[in-house]
């Protein structure tokens, strides 16, 4: 259905074709409508809230087509002069593959429970971020680059990237070189807004800056 939209956008003056995450959603704590805590049954979810049992960052959601139909969208966007943008949020929901396979990589409470993400007073009961600290931090690191890959592979040439700034500026470092290394012309959006002096720092490390955040009028 986007391949066919493609003449339109080229039409209409667009050289860029961003898509949120196209990753399979969390089940669980699923949020409803207007961020409602309980999910409606034809409410899809977040697509913020990355993972279930089909998979998780490398995986494309099972409603929206295949790896290979995927692989045909960029090739197309290509040849009609147009690059193919792809969401890169470090979130991961309840379901996420992750946290069964490598639970050390996620924060948990006093309890030994895991925590979910709060940014007071929002709560998100639906994701759980990343513990930058965890002991097994390479492990973390080599699989987040085996997720870009994964999607520079496929044809994506720009990654709209979800605050950057809340994460260690050296990972962002050394991803954006070894992403480099494969391919020169991949860029880095930073869905980023802080102060100056961060945004000067998130610049030298690679990332170009990127205002995603829209606003709908009610009629």
């Amino acid at each position: 259905g986007v391949e066919k939209q493609l003449p339109r956008l080229v039409e209409l003056g667009f050289d860029v074709l961003y898509l949120p995450p196209i990753h399979p959603i969390g089940h669980t704590n699923r949020k409803g409508r207007d961020n409602a805590l309980e999910a409606a049954p034809d409410d899809p979810g977040s697509p913020w809230s990355i993972g279930d049992e089909d998979g998780g960052h490398d995986a494309i959601h099972s409603e929206l087509g295949s790896e290979q139909e995927f692989r045909n969208l960029t090739k197309a966007a290509a040849k009609h002069g147009i690059d193919v943008a792809l969401d890169f949020a470090i979130n991961c929901s309840p379901d996420h593959p992750w946290l069964k396979e490598h639970p050390d990589w996620f924060h948990h409470r006093p309890d030994g429970t895991l925590k979910y993400a709060e940014n007071p007073p929002k709560r998100y009961q639906d994701i759980y971020n990343v513990n930058w600290d965890s002991e097994d931090w390479r492990g973390l690191w080599d699989a987040l680059l085996e997720v870009v890959l994964v999607w520079v592979d496929c044809g994506v040439k720009v990654f709209r990237v979800n605050n950057p700034h809340t994460k260690p500026f050296t990972f962002w470092g050394w991803l954006i070189d070894e992403v480099h290394k494969r391919d020169r012309d991949v860029v880095f959006l930073a869905e980023a807004f802080t102060r100056r002096s961060v945004m000067r720092h998130l610049a030298k490390l690679g990332f170009s800056q990127s205002y995603t955040y829209f606003t709908r009028s009610e009629e």
